[in-house]
């Protein structure tokens, strides 16, 4: 079989010796055409060089490999994921044309991984571009400690997703309020540049400056306009448009 050209996208330096390692010892069909640590360096790769199979890390830097993989648009490259996340969440997003590593990689499944990207790649067969939207979809959020980087003026916080009641457009800026009460965190970006990465299942975006952790929401008031009272007190607009698409998603999920 041909030679298969490589991207490697890791932002652990260790984690990314590691992998170069054990492909140049027991994947010999692989040239490592580039080996990318940051989410712009790895965007140029991509954009510029002719690659059969890219290894992703799922986090880079504050961005995902969804991101990136958006970004470039459509491109034809087998893909394997490289994650942290617990197998048996990921288990079940795993799909015919996409294929992932558990760290601490296990050389055995590495080589699996492989075979099966060379087996796709000798099929010209494409990465199914909606498989990676569902898959973005479950995953986004669910780091092993479920943070979430928010960057403000003077500091970085690093939050749970779980402690957010409901976040709050300001211009320019998004604010943050907690189930503790007391905290509230500015960040220095616009809400919607944190919208894909909250976890899908537990977040929804009711207005235009609002997106609410549903498990906060104690209940929608219809008497005096519509409106979401969320535990810690806080009374939110939701559109109308929005609260049609709220009930329609707890209908689904009724039925999962």
């Amino acid at each position: 079989m041909k030679t298969i050209r490589t991207v490697l996208v890791e932002d652990e330096h260790k984690n990314m010796e590691l992998l170069q390692h054990f492909i140049k010892k027991y994947c010999g069909n692989l040239e490592v055409v580039a080996a990318c640590t940051t989410f712009q360096e790895a965007l140029t790769t991509l954009d510029t060089e002719e690659v059969d199979l890219v290894f992703l890390d799922i986090r880079l830097d504050e961005n995902t490999s969804f991101d990136l993989l958006e970004s470039l648009g459509h491109r034809s490259f087998q893909i394997i994921f490289i994650t942290a996340y617990d197998e048996f969440a990921i288990r079940a997003f795993k799909y015919n044309t996409i294929d992932y590593l558990l760290k601490p990689i296990v050389i055995d499944e590495l080589v699996e991984a492989v075979t099966r990207a060379e087996e796709h790649i000798e099929q010209h067969s494409e990465v199914n571009r909606g498989e990676i939207l569902h898959l973005s979809n479950h995953l986004i959020g669910r780091n092993p400690y479920n943070l979430m980087v928010i960057s403000g003026m003077n500091k970085v916080d690093f939050v749970r997703q779980d402690e957010i009641v409901y976040l709050k457009s300001a211009g320019r800026y998004t604010e943050f309020y907690f189930n503790d009460g007391r905290r509230k965190v500015l960040a220095t970006k616009p809400i919607g540049e944190f919208e894909s990465s909250l976890d899908q299942i537990k977040f929804y975006r009711i207005h235009n400056s609002f997106i609410i952790n549903l498990n906060y929401l104690n209940q929608i008031n219809k008497v005096a306009g519509n409106y979401c009272e969320m535990s810690n007190g806080d009374n939110l607009p939701i559109s109308r448009r929005r609260l049609e698409g709220l009930l329609r998603y707890f209908k689904e999920l009724d039925t999962l």
